[in-house]
């Protein structure tokens, strides 16, 4: 091999072959016979039949694992679905309640009627009166939904937890403002 280097330099150098490397002797491919071969094929396709199967396997193993999140993600989403239906619904029965109390024309209230009954007594000297009032009867009021007595109750809890805690902390501050 020679190196040239630019003629700036003019310096050539030359190196011999190294010829100490020893050469080992090729050997020579083994000769397969046909029916090795077509056996050798077989095992391959079994080989890769049995690779899909347990790629397959795997799968389905990963996949096992994420059917239950899965499953509790669908539950949810229909359980919002529903929440989202039932207001729509809740929402146009009292648009509906609010037209029906538009069209209704309600009537004044009467005043309840009063039975005078004057009696006779056996002494004519004193009358006596009585004042008999009817009174109607009425209608109990429709009870609220177990869903609204709950959040009305959890809303009243906060509100109260929330005033205990600023309570706490005043008197917390008052006593740091007093060097307590």
């Amino acid at each position: 091999m020679r190196k040239i280097i630019p003629e700036e330099h003019e310096e050539v150098y030359e190196t011999e072959p190294v010829e100490n490397h020893k050469t080992e002797p090729v050997k020579p491919k083994r000769q397969i016979s046909e029916a090795q071969r077509e056996h050798l094929n077989k095992i391959r396709e079994l080989a890769m039949k049995k690779k899909a199967q347990l790629k397959e396997i795997t799968l389905k193993s990963k996949l096992a694992k994420t059917v239950p999140k899965q499953d509790l993600a669908k539950q949810y989403d229909e359980y919002v679905e529903n929440k989202v239906k039932l207001q729509t619904k809740k929402k146009e029965e009292v648009k509906e309640e609010e037209e029906e109390e538009e069209v209704i024309v309600k009537k004044p209230k009467s005043k309840p009627k009063k039975k005078i009954v004057y009696v006779s007594a056996s002494s004519e000297s004193e009358e006596e009166e009585k004042v008999v009032v009817v009174k109607k009867k009425t209608k109990p009021k429709a009870k609220e939904p177990l869903e609204n007595l709950i959040y009305n109750n959890t809303k009243d809890n906060l509100y109260n937890r929330m005033i205990e805690e600023r309570v706490k902390n005043s008197i917390i501050a008052y006593g740091a403002a007093l060097g307590v």
